[in-house]
């Protein structure tokens, strides 16, 4: 940035000055978006001779959590407003005309500076021509047109991320993935177990996306409870490819698994926990043992605890692998 650039703490005064001296057309980049805000843009939006762009992400999760308002949309895109929906958007600008503020702040109360509870943010004004440049970057995003099919159809995955828990089947899409992710994050908040289990071999993505089981050694009865979640980690390449959830208190040598493995196994590894699915991706992700804060030697027993920080990391970069 020049010398001549200004530092903005409080973006809700520079937006309605810039907003009430348009010289040009307008792109707004936010993921987040509070009604109140939508509807004063749409005002000025519907007043103006120039043209108005909003990208944003059409998140559920965002709209289950009160971050995105979807009615905030439909009004702009009402006043004419093209909305367009950008995978992954985290980036924060406001180009109205010559003028461009870029920053940490969404267009909310809280981002802007608005509202009783202001969040604390940083924005420094842009030159005409950086407005410009931005401009010619924000063109290169994958930006979509946004229907108002697409703010229903996002609506109804909102209102399924606070519905009923439902273990995955079939096909893991991008936004199946993301679902099951909030889920998870939503149980892992109430005090579940979170673990890693080492499994020994190669990945074996097939084996966990039904009820299945895990082993552990004769070293007496594991820690694992039901309800608690547990990342698969495959010994041999160090993959963290699979969240399961134990169905079951540890069993004993039960007689079907006694059956279907060879007794030297069995002896080995006498105890059992049985699992059904909660995020296991079609493909493997290039989720390594080390991205979840866990080391082989910390597993010499075949499991560990994770701390909620480490599991949720984990948790969000399985689902973001699985919508590249």
């Amino acid at each position: 940035m020049g010398i001549d650039s200004q530092l903005q703490t409080k973006a809700a005064a520079w937006l309605k000055d810039a907003v009430a001296a348009i010289d040009g057309n307008v792109v707004l980049a936010s993921p987040y978006l509070a009604i109140e805000v939508c509807r004063q843009l749409a005002f000025a939006a519907k007043e103006s001779r120039y043209s108005w762009q909003l990208l944003t992400c059409l998140d559920p999760s965002a709209v289950a959590n009160g971050y995105l308002s979807l009615t905030g949309i439909k009004d702009l895109m009402e006043s004419g407003v093209r909305v367009c929906h950008v995978p992954r958007l985290h980036a924060k600008a406001y180009l109205v005309g010559t003028r461009g503020l870029v920053g940490s702040a969404n267009l909310t109360g809280a981002g802007l500076g608005s509202s009783a509870a202001s969040n604390f943010e940083l924005g420094i004004d842009l030159s005409a021509d950086q407005v410009a440049e931005a401009k010619l970057v924000i063109a290169t995003w994958p930006a979509s047109d946004v229907t108002p099919k697409d703010l229903d159809a996002v609506l109804a995955k909102a209102k399924d991320l606070t519905g009923a828990q439902q273990v995955p089947s079939g096909d893991l899409d991008a936004d199946s993935a993301l679902h099951f992710a909030e889920r998870l994050l939503s149980d892992a908040r109430d005090g579940r177990g979170l673990w890693v289990k080492l499994e020994y071999g190669e990945p074996k993505l097939g084996g966990w996306c039904r009820q299945s089981l895990f082993a552990s050694p004769a070293k007496g009865k594991p820690g694992f409870k039901p309800g608690d979640l547990v990342f698969i980690c495959a010994a041999a390449t160090g993959d963290c490819y699979a969240v399961v959830e134990v169905t079951r208190e540890a069993e004993l040598k039960p007689d079907d698994y006694v059956a279907s493995r060879e007794q030297a196994a069995v002896e080995r590894w006498p105890w059992i926990n049985r699992t059904k699915p909660r995020l296991v991706p079609d493909e493997l992700m290039a989720l390594k043992l080390d991205e979840l804060g866990a080391s082989k030697q910390a597993l010499q027993n075949g499991h560990v605890r994770l701390k909620l920080d480490q599991f949720a990391a984990g948790v969000r970069a399985l689902a973001r692998l699985a919508t590249e």
